[in-house]
């Protein structure tokens, strides 16, 4: 048997539409009360509600097809007058067929319930809904109008952060090839088996690179698997002077995180605090969940930094970038913090609000 599946969106927007119309309903009730009462002295409450509940519930079935009408027919300069007349004549059909459903509702709702009354004419419905009904659908069409103009705000802000997100990318990935492809040209005279072993690495760390392609986000397991990938070749081309530990909560790997957000990170690390020492020296990549929100940390035992490095590694490509990104991603909702490690070395810890990778039609739902 097929599963049906149920668009999430549509089924909020039609509960919010019966929402509306049954608060408006409930909102009326006392002066449909008052209304009737001094002619029919045993109308009560509950049929004020009930009779309501016709006049708005026929406006919740009307509502999606305004809506419609709507997004087709968009109040906009390019097609204004046309549009706008378009609507004029279609607000008085809306009318035509509320008042048409309205008396079938009343006598289903109403008329059963009352001996010897007959169903109420056009002619009286006219007189008593038809204004409220013209304005009942100019109101449908500007709440269609606003979330038009939501929608399309809502885009325009996803496409620039989409744009300015893919030029960072474009300058964080030949600027990691680069550094990675010149310490490699070093080994190859005088260290050619190693400079082919790396040469290997590399090709499979690209490979698993273009295998993310134009994704913003991935999930920290699969950046996980990237940065020790990365690592490896960090490790042969030091020649075993670094060694990396990874101290990541199990149920944080499906967190969804940006992609390549570690790997800046941990290359800074390396560049400016194990390289330099003789010795070489230890990075920790942290992950673990916190209240909700997803706590990163890579950390190196190196010399730290003066503040006039600091300086000039704030306008790097590596950490300004991450900040970068952060910011377009998440705005006020995360933390980028970095600077010298309470117990010596360079640490740089992120904070950005927790939640799971989706999967595809999920993700294409949501937009939805």
């Amino acid at each position: 048997m097929r599963k049906i599946k149920i668009n999430r969106g549509h089924l909020v927007t039609a509960l919010l539409i019966m929402a509306f119309w049954s608060f408006l309903a409930l909102l009326w009730m006392p002066q449909t009360y008052i209304a009737n009462l001094y002619e029919n002295p045993s109308f009560t409450l509950w049929r004020a509600f009930v009779a309501n509940l016709g006049l708005f519930y026929v406006w919740a079935l009307l509502t999606p097809p305004v809506l419609w009408l709507g997004r087709r027919l968009p109040l906009e300069r390019r097609r204004l007058f046309r549009n706008l007349s378009i609507h004029f004549v279609m607000s008085f059909v809306f009318a035509f067929v509320h008042m048409i459903l309205l008396r079938y509702a009343n006598a289903l709702l109403i008329n059963r319930s009352i001996s010897n009354t007959m169903p109420v004419s056009l002619w009286m419905l006219f007189l008593s809904v038809g204004a409220f009904n013209v304005a009942a659908y100019w109101g449908a069409l500007a709440a269609s109008q606003a979330v038009n103009y939501f929608r399309k705000y809502q885009e325009r802000e996803y496409r620039l952060v989409q744009a300015q997100l893919q030029t960072l990318s474009a300058q964080l990935h030949p600027h990691f090839l680069f550094n990675t492809l010149n310490a490699i040209s070093e080994l190859v005279y005088s260290h050619p088996e190693i400079a082919d072993r790396t040469l290997a690495q590399l090709s499979d760390l690209l490979r698993l690179s273009l295998k993310g392609g134009q994704m913003q986000e991935v999930t920290l397991k699969e950046e996980l698997d990237f940065i020790q990938k990365y690592t490896e070749i960090q490790q042969t081309l030091l020649q075993e002077r670094l060694h990396v530990r990874f101290e990541v909560e199990p149920e944080t790997l499906d967190a969804s995180v940006p992609n390549m957000i570690l790997q800046p990170l941990v290359e800074n690390s390396i560049r400016h605090g194990i390289a330099p020492k003789r010795r070489g020296g230890e990075i920790e990549v942290r992950a673990e969940r916190i209240d909700g929100m997803l706590h990163l940390q890579v950390q190196d035992n190196g010399p730290g930094i003066s503040s006039d490095v600091k300086r000039a590694s704030d306008n790097g490509i590596g950490l300004a970038n991450t900040r970068a990104r952060l910011q377009c991603l998440y705005q006020d909702t995360h933390r980028f913090e970095a600077g010298n490690a309470p117990g010596g070395g360079f640490e740089v810890s992120i904070t950005i609000p927790f939640r799971e990778k989706l999967a595809e039609w999920e993700y294409e739902e949501a937009r939805d």
